[in-house]
């Protein structure tokens, strides 16, 4: 069997529901649920946890793995790629993809995310804060004096979450099926504009 499910066929709606989709509120109502312990506002944002370092690795995790799946989808051939390619690739269908900003619901309004806006040079600072907090956690910052996991602060949790929400739901636009834009319902975003 071929490391890619969907050869031979081409991914639906259904399938992303079921195999994206879900795993995304997972990780939406794990976020959330950190609201019990620090509120989630910009005061808070360089707050950092064991929590935050955990949920900071799945996001970015299950955002390389759902951009894999979209630029596999878009070039219908699978490469090993860097995340600044895979999001040079899903330009070709989205060019304004680092202008697009997630629109959070009402409880979060402070929060403006432009996730992809700095991906044009290298990479966002929340995804290179995510390489030393995946690779080098315990050393520390040039500039601040503090090991790395500090990165797993509320700020890149939330933006990591607002980028898999984006791609969750270009990637949804794009695949045939049946099932509406509705099905996507965030407790914490309510679409995307730009």
């Amino acid at each position: 069997m071929s490391g890619n499910a969907y050869v031979g066929e081409k991914m639906t709606k259904k399938d992303f529901l079921k195999n994206y989709w879900r795993n995304y509120l997972y990780l939406e109502e794990r976020f959330l649920a950190t609201g019990n312990y620090v509120s989630i506002e910009k005061e808070n944002n360089d707050a950092f946890s064991f929590e935050y370092l955990s949920l900071f690795i799945l996001l970015c995790n299950e955002i390389d793995s759902i951009s894999t799946e979209f630029c596999n989808w878009i070039e219908k051939q699978k490469k090993n790629r860097n995340i600044g390619i895979k999001v040079d690739i899903i330009k070709t269908i989205y060019p304004n993809l680092s202008n697009l900003r997630v629109i959070t619901n009402g409880q979060f309004e402070g929060y403006n995310f432009v996730p992809f806006l700095k991906f044009d040079e290298n990479s966002a600072e929340w995804w290179k804060d995510y390489t030393y907090v995946k690779h080098y956690r315990s050393q520390k910052d040039e500039k601040t004096g503090k090991p790395n996991y500090y990165k797993a602060n509320l700020k890149n949790v939330f933006t990591a979450l607002s980028a898999l929400y984006l791609l969750s739901r270009l990637f949804f636009e794009k695949l045939d099926g049946n099932s509406s834009d509705a099905e996507l319902i965030s407790a914490v975003f309510n679409g995307y504009e730009g």
